[in-house]
């Protein structure tokens, strides 16, 4: 169209919204006398030819038979020249079509006659609506567009049917596993996902019912490059027409970086930052849960307090950046020497706490002297000076015969610790039961 580029554009954007009706006058030699300006409008977005002056009320005093044969080549019968001849409305059909889209319009003609029955004018009523094949256009196009969306989105998205056959996969799923569309399509989401995520999925998509479509829970798996990522899943129940299900869509947000946030707090709440080990009040919680699971399992369980002797001295001699690092070297080698899954805790100062669950004192007693025989053999560097340390240990225990409170076994504890530093410090005293 030779349409000027200036209102090109004004055209394409009325063309969204079409006007439901319009209505035009013909005169009695057929010429258009008034016209609906967005009817008008419209007919000009369709006209092959217009100049940059021909807009505003081009299609006044143009002759009905140009314009209707412009807009529609192939039409045939002149519905509006029956129309002149007898006092019946007539009805014609026409679609129009350009390159932005296809539309179906209904003209009622209705002639007016003066009283010796000479036509005075016709008037058409026209009907808008778009066409059969440009609401299919519509949709085609609306169907590529959410799937480019869904395509674009960095979210992970996929569908799959009741039975977890994958059919729907975007670039973000492919991404995550390293694969083509293809491949993944035809699957089962259970063949994708972690050994470790299978059974809580089931679990969770086994809550999803009609009444409850819609639901959101978070875990974790390993993409292809073998990186770990937090995803929020939420999934949603794909209901027939008939309301019974047919399968899900799941959508996964990656919040690897919240969940690392989260981590750091957790750190920051429940760690020394000097030390890395537990800070006193993590500590405790721990080593007091751990008491409470031993005595219903009529376990013992040891607990060690430790204290660096003549740390002050230390600090006093050296300064406080050695005493830093004598208590980051003796909780480093507190670490290596007990497995994992022991309550290892900075107390304050320089005293640590050690629970040992399920282990009784004189077991204890042996994993206490050996700490103190590693402390006092390590040569601890800093700087240009090399030194060692010593250390003092107090141990108490519970046990199913003779349970105690997690407070008393604090306190005795910390009370043969002193002991064992009143008796010369580099030694382990274990509170007795009848003492």
């Amino acid at each position: 169209m030779a349409i000027p580029s200036h209102s090109s554009r004004n055209h394409v954007n009325k063309l969204v919204e079409l006007p439901q009706s319009g209505m035009l006058r013909l005169d009695k030699y057929f010429a258009i006398s008034t016209i609906d300006a967005e009817l008008e409008t419209l007919f000009q977005s369709f006209l092959p030819t217009l100049s940059s002056q021909q807009h505003d009320n081009y299609l006044s005093g143009k002759q009905w038979l140009d314009i209707i044969t412009t807009l529609a080549p192939a039409t045939q019968g002149t519905p509006w020249l029956r129309a002149s001849q007898t006092q019946a409305d007539q009805m014609s059909q026409l679609t129009l079509a350009n390159q932005q889209m296809s539309i179906d319009l209904s003209l009622r003609y209705s002639p007016v006659f003066d009283l010796d029955n000479n036509l005075l004018e016709i008037l058409i009523v026209i009907l808008v609506s778009r066409s059969k094949q440009q609401i299919e256009k519509d949709l085609q196009n609306e169907k590529a567009f959410y799937r480019a969306v869904v395509e674009d989105m960095p979210a992970l998205i996929y569908r799959y049917t009741t039975e977890g056959i994958v059919t729907l996969a975007n670039a973000a799923v492919c991404n995550y596993f390293g694969a083509k569309a293809e491949d993944i399509i035809g699957m089962s989401i259970y063949d994708v996902m972690d050994a470790e995520n299978i059974e809580r999925a089931k679990i969770h998509l086994a809550g999803i019912t009609p009444d409850n479509p819609i639901s959101t829970h978070e875990h974790s798996g390993t993409d292809s490059l073998g990186n770990r990522k937090w995803f929020q899943w939420t999934d949603r129940l794909i209901l027939s027409d008939d309301g019974q299900p047919i399968g899900y869509q799941g959508i996964g947000l990656d919040i690897s970086e919240r969940k690392q946030h989260e981590e750091e707090l957790i750190a920051l709440a429940t760690t020394d930052v000097l030390t890395g080990l537990l800070n006193r009040r993590q500590c405790l919680l721990l080593s007091k849960e751990a008491l409470l699971s031993c005595q219903q399992q009529n376990q013992p369980l040891s607990l060690l307090i430790i204290d660096i002797d003549l740390f002050k001295n230390i600090n006093d001699r050296l300064g406080h950046l050695a005493g830093d690092h004598v208590l980051q070297t003796f909780a480093t080698l507190c670490r290596n020497t007990f497995k994992d899954g022991t309550i290892i805790g900075r107390f304050g100062g320089e005293e640590f706490i050690i629970s040992l669950p399920h282990i009784p004192l004189e077991e204890a007693r042996l994993m206490a002297d050996n700490l103190r025989k590693k402390a006092a053999a390590m040569t601890i560097e800093f700087e240009k000076s090399q030194f060692n340390i010593t250390i003092s240990i107090g141990i108490a225990a519970s046990y199913s015969s003779v349970p105690c409170s997690h407070l008393d076994l604090l306190a005795r504890a910390d009370k043969v610790l002193y002991q064992a530093k009143g008796a010369g410090r580099n030694q382990v005293i274990c509170w007795e039961n009848n003492e």
